[in-house]
């Protein structure tokens, strides 16, 4: 069982701890976080360090992989080009719970989070560091690409695309055809009836564009 780090020692990240310890095949160490304190617990396991850190954790534990454990996109994508820096040859891991139903022929990359419940349907494609939120669902030949995520209860219909870094918020729903932009923001229990652009955020019912987004703005509290 190889020795592995959570990077991000959040509430997201306590669902990871979940989903690794019902799995049983990965051997947590530990967390690297920014703002917590060494020594700290979180959900069972200690603060060992923070990104100054990872290369000397790394080398004294074994640790062959790691897991981000940051729901925000863009914040998940700048913590990724970190650890790459500091520590080239670390592994980035996926995780998928197992009551999560992904179709036979869908492959899951590397730094992908899949939580209970969520559905990929078939032919459909996960990108590299997304996260799949619990009972949230991706339609047959939909594309979610790299770091975006669906949030809880968001449903996804066929032949839908999803951006890059792209947020799909709580209980949102997208109806098939549909191309969401990259960076881009879905709000809060939006229904989605035609194509949004880049960089922005939309929401209500029908789904309006309310205004544009930097490509780095924060959208979770």
């Amino acid at each position: 069982m190889e020795n592995i780090l959570l990077f991000g020692a959040s509430g997201h990240s306590k669902m990871i701890i979940d989903i690794i310890q019902k799995n049983n095949t990965l051997n947590l160490l530990g967390f690297i976080d920014s703002f917590k304190a060494i020594g700290e617990s979180v959900y069972g396991f200690e603060v060992l360090g923070n990104e100054s850190h990872l290369s000397t954790i790394v080398e004294k534990h074994n640790i062959t992989g790691i897991i981000i454990g940051i729901g925000d996109n863009s914040a998940r994508l700048k913590v990724k080009k970190q650890i790459e820096s500091l520590v080239p040859e670390l592994k980035f891991l996926s995780v998928i719970h197992p009551n999560a139903i992904i179709a036979s022929d869908v492959i899951i990359p590397e730094g992908t989070v899949i939580m209970s419940g969520a559905i990929v349907n078939a032919d459909a494609k996960v990108g590299k560091f997304c996260i799949l939120n619990t009972k949230s669902s991706l339609g047959h030949d939909s594309v979610l690409e790299d770091f975006a995520s669906l949030a809880s209860g968001v449903t996804i219909g066929g032949n839908v695309k999803i951006g890059h870094s792209s947020a799909i918020c709580l209980s949102a729903s997208i109806i098939p055809g549909v191309v969401i932009g990259k960076n881009t923001v879905i709000g809060t229990g939006a229904i989605v009836l035609k194509s949004v652009g880049d960089n922005l955020i939309a929401y209500g019912n029908p789904a309006k564009v309310i205004r544009e987004r930097p490509s780095n703005g924060k959208y979770l509290g």
